[in-house]
C-alpha cells in the first residue's frame, strides 16, 4: 500500500520533484530507497467526465516501501491512530475505523461528551478514549487533528483504492464510504447533490483551490469569505444546452484563519457544508461561447468554527504535506 509521491531521489541522492523532473530518470524513494518511476501529468476520467492529473512519483512493480517509510499508507494509518486519542478505533486485519461527529460548535460539543460518557462502550484496548477523557475543547482539537491528518493521507493517495479496505467512517450507527466523504474538484457537483438528498448530513471533506478572499461587513463585523475556484462546467441533466458550476465558499469572522492563503492554493476545508441561502444562480452565456446557451452556479458553504478545519495541502514539491503527516 503506497501514496503517491510529489518527491522523490536520484541514484545520487538528489532530491527532484514532480514538476521539474525529467522523464526516464532512475529513482528512487527519498525515505527508504525502494525504486520509483515518474508518471507525467495525464487525463482521467471519472463517471463520464475527464479532468487532469498532476504528474507524481508511484511504487515501480514488485517494489515496496519499508515499514517506516513515510509513503507506506499502513504505517501512516498506524501512525495516526496511536495518535488519535482513541478517535480512530483499532479493527481486526489491519483496519481502521473513524467516528465522524456532528459537533456545530462548543455547546453541541458538551452535549455530545455527556450523551457519549453515559452509555457508549470503550474501545478495544479497554483504554479510555477521547470521548470520555477529554474536555470539550481537547476533544474538539484531537478531532479536526486527526480528521485533518486523515484527509491528507487520502490526497496524497489520489484514489479511494488504497484506503476502502482500510479505514471506514460511521456517523449515527451508519457506515459512510469515502466516496460519500470526501470531494476533490471535478467531484463538486456530487457534494452538491448529496448535500440536496442527505436526511441526515454529516462532516465531509471539500479540497479546492482558492480562487479569492473577500471581505463583507454585515451586522456591525466583518466577515471574510474564501471562495473555491468554480468547478468546470458540465451538461445539466435536464438540458444538454445549460451548463452547471459549482461555487463554494468558506465563510468566517477570524481574518488571521485565512489570511495567508492565496490565489491558487491548493486547500482542504472539512466539516458541515451545506447549500448556501441562494443556493442557484443563473447566468446567460458570454457571446461566443460555443458551449452552453446558460449557466447554473450551484453554491454550497460552510461556517468555520475553528482553525484546523482549513489547512493547505503542499503538492508539487511535497516537504510541507508530508511534515503534517508525521506531525
Amino acid at each position: 500500500m503506497a501514496a503517491k509521491m510529489w518527491s522523490a531521489a536520484t541514484m545520487d541522492g538528489r532530491e527532484v520533484f514532480a514538476d521539474e523532473v525529467a522523464e526516464g530518470s532512475s529513482l528512487r524513494c527519498k525515505y527508504c530507497g525502494a525504486g520509483v518511476c515518474y508518471v507525467p501529468p495525464h487525463a482521467r476520467e471519472n463517471r463520464g467526465n475527464t479532468y487532469g492529473v498532476r504528474g507524481y512519483f508511484r511504487l515501480l512493480p514488485k517494489s515496496a516501501h519499508e515499514e517506516g517509510c513515510e509513503f507506506n499508507v499502513r504505517e501512516q494509518l498506524e501512525v495516526i491512530a496511536r495518535r488519535s486519542l482513541g478517535l480512530v478505533q483499532a479493527l481486526e486485519r489491519g483496519q481502521y475505523r473513524f467516528r465522524l461527529l456532528a459537533i456545530g460548535d462548543m455547546r453541541d460539543l458538551k452535549v455530545y461528551q455527556a450523551q457519549s460518557t453515559g452509555g457508549q462502550a470503550v474501545n478495544s484496548s479497554s483504554v479510555r478514549g477521547a470521548l470520555f477523557s477529554c474536555d470539550p475543547r481537547r476533544l474538539l482539537s484531537a478531532y479536526l487533528n486527526t480528521a485533518k491528518r486523515i484527509i491528507l493521507l487520502r490526497a496524497l493517495c489520489g484514489d479511494d483504492f488504497i484506503l476502502k479496505d482500510r479505514l471506514e467512517f460511521v456517523f449515527n450507527g451508519m457506515s459512510v464510504s469515502w466516496h460519500e466523504f470526501y470531494y476533490e474538484e471535478e467531484r463538486f457537483t456530487a457534494a452538491y447533490r448529496w448535500l440536496g438528498q442527505a436526511t441526515l448530513p454529516f462532516p465531509i471533506a471539500l479540497v479546492g483551490r482558492v480562487s479569492a478572499i473577500e471581505t463583507i461587513k454585515g451586522r456591525g463585523r466583518l466577515l471574510y469569505v474564501l471562495k473555491f475556484k468554480t468547478s468546470t462546467a458540465r451538461p445539466y441533466a435536464r438540458d444538454q444546452t445549460v451548463g452547471e458550476v459549482i461555487q463554494a465558499a468558506v465563510w468566517t469572522s477570524q481574518l488571521e484563519w485565512v489570511k495567508s492563503l492565496k490565489e491558487n492554493d491548493e486547500v482542504l476545508v472539512f466539516g458541515h457544508w451545506r447549500h448556501a441561502t441562494a443556493h442557484t444562480h443563473t447566468r446567460l452565456a458570454k457571446r461566443g461561447d460555443a458551449c452552453f446557451r446558460k449557466y447554473l452556479e450551484r453554491r454550497m458553504a460552510i461556517w468555520l468554527h475553528v482553525k484546523s478545519q482549513v489547512s493547505r495541502i503542499y503538492r508539487g514539491n511535497g516537504r510541507r504535506t508530508e511534515r503534517l503527516l508525521r506531525s
